[in-house]
């Protein structure tokens, strides 16, 4: 008897997992509020130098005195662009003039600023000045949070195949609370980089050890909307910090206000079950029956007697992670399957930067990428079922490159009246990244087998983390390149490498239907192209359940 087996007597998504599902998908949304918050909290507003003669001067104009003042401080002889006034201001002369402050043609760099407050209010730039020189302070503090992710794969989610799963929920549990909240009181560079990299690494550790504990205790038939429908609670988080923030304009006020009801999460100590399939692995039997009897319970289903004794259950021991790397099927896998993360990783952040980019409002602008990202969702939901993961994954990367890499035309040939299409070619692209996110987390957890699933997920979240991390920098080849080649080299790399990712995707076997491979051998016999079905919950029977009853109670 294989766990399997198990799951179908209990019922692929009965009522026992849809509870366990719905409970582990709320924390999913606090890690979209924490990550979209950065926009907020580090927020760069319109800015310029501040006037030396003005003790209320404002980056709005107060009535023509103040016109004036700002007109003599900062026009030139020569054309001034935004980056001029934020930055530097012209000389001062003796004497005034008419009441006003004199100028000289020859400017310095300024050391205050005043910054429009209409669109972010209070950031962490207003409050530390990290502008003009010090304007790479926040891409540092980005870098780390994103450098907490890839901290958090190797620290809180790849233990989880030797500790436990609950176990190190709670302690990435535990770390997002304090964190989270201690981001709203730092002092300094460093303190703010310190805790952006722990709330990243708890955000990795709570995300990912609650959707193994999710996928391992739900059939085949509905892996599909358990794989998905999370992705969906972190773009409800990206939705309601974008409504708050809108109303709440004061960085300290909105990390609070994001951050505190974390605390609930502490329940889950008591919430949460172990997940059955790690126990079984770590020949924990008694404790595994204990949960699976009250599942059965609650989703009123009967499981057969003595389930762990004798030679009746399949035992299967947890396996270091290098052991897959002595089958070369296994290896060939891997490394399509984690430069699929890393691609998708890239497209996803760096999209994400032209999205933020496009102009006009950014509440705005993060609303429309919220309804694309839940377009690529409902997508997932519709068709992977229908056509396969393999299929669905490699077409969204395969498309989603094209839309990327056709953004070419109208930025060289449209002469700037063609934007409307950059943009939707841009958004277009986005929902097919999203895609990709969902098809790769379903794809690697239904492919890596159960031994080594939480080791292999970090160790692919690491690639993924890379891929974001470097993302930043790829978009700012747009500044370094100069005339209109520079702005679609960031295009033409996403692009590129998601057609790549896409191709190199059909060496992979298909998962649809096929029961979660355990040990080393059964992931080595899902073979390219071949789909072993066996009866799912949705074509499950009570005669097939009494087949299986009978021959367990043999």
């Amino acid at each position: 008897m294989k766990f399997e087996d198990i799951v179908k007597l209990l019922g692929d998504f009965g009522p026992y997992q849809k509870r366990l599902y719905f409970l582990l998908c709320i924390p999913t949304i606090s890690i979209g509020i924490q990550t979209i918050m950065t926009v907020f909290t580090l927020g760069v507003p319109n800015h310029r130098c501040s006037l030396p003669d003005w003790d209320n001067d404002t980056y709005a104009i107060q009535g023509n005195s103040h016109a004036r003042a700002v007109n003599a401080a900062f026009t030139s002889p020569i054309e001034w662009t935004q980056h001029d006034s934020s930055c530097f201001i012209h000389d001062q002369k003796n004497g005034t003039g008419e009441g006003l402050t004199l100028y000289t043609n020859t400017t310095r760099k300024c050391d205050s600023w005043v910054y429009d407050m209409e669109q972010f209010g209070s950031t962490i730039v207003t409050k530390f000045g990290w502008v003009c020189d010090v304007k790479m302070a926040k891409s540092h503090a980005q870098m780390l949070f994103m450098l907490g992710f890839l901290l958090g794969s190797v620290v809180l989610v790849a233990p989880s195949d030797f500790t436990g799963r609950k176990k190190m929920f709670m302690v990435s549990v535990t770390l997002h609370v304090v964190s989270t909240i201690s981001a709203a009181f730092v002092s300094n560079f460093t303190s703010l980089g310190l805790i952006y990299c722990m709330i990243g690494m708890s955000c990795i550790g709570v995300w990912s050890n609650s959707f193994v504990v999710g996928v391992e205790l739900v059939g085949p038939s509905n892996r599909v909307w358990t794989g998905i429908i999370v992705e969906m609670f972190w773009t409800f988080g990206s939705v309601i910090v974008t409504a708050i923030a809108y109303f709440v304009r004061n960085w300290q006020h909105l990390q609070l206000i994001g951050s505190v009801p974390t605390v609930l999460f502490l329940t889950y100590y008591w919430l949460m079950p172990e997940s059955p399939r790690w126990l079984i692995s770590k020949q924990r039997y008694e404790e595994a029956d204990i949960i699976l009897r009250h599942a059965a319970n609650v989703n009123k289903t009967t499981l057969p007697c003595n389930m762990f004794s004798g030679d009746r259950l399949d035992r299967k021991r947890e396996v270091p992670l290098w052991r897959m790397f002595k089958r070369p099927s296994l290896v060939i896998r891997s490394l399509v399957l984690f430069f699929s993360w890393f691609v998708a990783s890239i497209g996803f952040y760096g999209l994400g930067l032209n999205v933020a980019n496009l102009g006009g409002s950014v509440y705005t602008n993060l609303f429309i990428a919220a309804l694309t990202e839940l377009a690529g969702h409902a997508s997932c939901l519709l068709l992977l079922n229908r056509i396969g993961r393999k299929v669905f994954h490699c077409t969204v990367m395969i498309i989603g490159g094209l839309c990327c890499t056709a953004t070419i035309l109208p930025v060289l040939y449209g002469n700037g009246s063609l934007n409307w299409l950059t943009i939707a070619l841009a958004l277009t692209g986005q929902g097919f990244v999203v895609a990709s996110f969902d098809i790769i987390w379903l794809y690697s957890s239904e492919l890596f087998p159960t031994v080594i699933r939480s080791s292999a997920l970090a160790a692919a979240n690491i690639f993924a983390r890379v891929g974001g991390t470097i993302s930043p920098y790829i978009a700012s080849l747009a500044l370094v390149i100069s005339g209109d080649f520079g702005p679609i080299v960031p295009l033409i790399i996403i692009g590129t490498t998601m057609i790549v990712a896409g191709l190199a995707a059909l060496v992979l076997p298909e998962t649809l239907n096929n029961p979660l491979p355990d040990t080393i051998e059964e992931a080595c016999r899902m073979k390219r192209g071949r789909n072993i079905r066996y009866h799912t919950g949705a074509d499950y029977t009570s005669s097939q359940g009494d087949e299986i009853m009978k021959t367990l109670e043999l």
